[in-house]
């Protein structure tokens, strides 16, 4: 579809009413000279109609939908031509997921402000973003089955299988991974934010300085240490043996 306005081509994907003119109201206050709304999905089947029909530059995209997650849809819109900002009720695990592969989010209830700070990054940027492949490593992250992550090694990012990682260790301001097949790679980033991005149920923090995959836990010494798999002996912290014994109910 030709867009004879010149203008940025937006829809919005949202199933709260509210939310869908409130947004709406935001974006023709503060930016109607530099784009035009062409339409309203509240659904994951209403969505896929509507991008392959007016072909969108940027797609506001609430992550919960009345019929599932809006990741759905990229089952169907296999290659996007579009630029993707995320809407959140909370900052939780997703919007992690999300800012970990820099893709943009906000959080409802939307600010004026914070609106205005993604937009003007799109405007800025979306001529040298690469969507596709963005969103193709978060899929991969998100996926249940087999999830991966991009970790920042140096000056490269290394695409590693989430299973395949056997504790995640804090140095100052970087994180040590160990692997399944002896590997260590040091990542740019710390424990914290590894914390924070990695589903709770799959890693236990034993103490502030390291976290473990359960799957790789041998067993449990007095409630004290961890036995991995690989041979290593992993103290928990006095404060974290309650939740050393949730882990164990949970797993026997």
């Amino acid at each position: 579809m030709q867009n004879i306005t010149g203008k940025i081509k937006i829809i919005i994907i949202e199933d709260n009413i509210e939310a869908q003119n409130y947004l709406k109201r935001m974006l023709e206050r503060y930016f109607s000279d530099k784009m035009i709304i062409q339409g309203f999905a509240a659904s994951i089947k209403d969505a896929v109609i509507l991008i392959k029909d007016k072909s969108p530059d940027l797609v506001f995209m609430d992550i919960e939908l009345e019929d599932g997650y809006s990741f759905e849809i990229f089952k169907s819109i296999t290659e996007p031509k579009f630029e993707i900002i995320f809407v959140t009720a909370f900052d939780n695990f997703y919007a992690k997921a999300i800012e970990h592969y820099a893709l943009s989010y906000v959080i409802k209830p939307i600010l004026p402000e914070k609106l205005i700070e993604v937009i003007e990054r799109f405007l800025k940027l979306r001529f040298r973003m690469n969507s596709i492949e963005r969103l193709v490593n978060l899929q991969g992250f998100l996926n249940n089955d087999n999830p991966s992550v991009m970790l920042a090694v140096g000056n490269k990012h290394v695409k590693v299988n989430v299973e395949d990682i056997i504790s995640i260790e804090a140095d100052g301001n970087y994180s040590i991974f160990s692997f399944n097949s002896n590997e260590r790679k040091m990542v740019s980033k710390p424990l914290k934010y590894y914390e924070e991005l990695f589903n709770k149920d799959l890693f236990f923090k034993a103490h502030r300085g390291v976290l473990v995959n359960v799957n790789y836990i041998k067993s449990v010494y007095k409630k004290e240490s961890l036995i991995m798999t690989d041979g290593s002996s992993i103290h928990v912290s006095i404060r974290n043996k309650s939740k050393l014994s949730e882990l164990i109910k949970r797993l026997s």
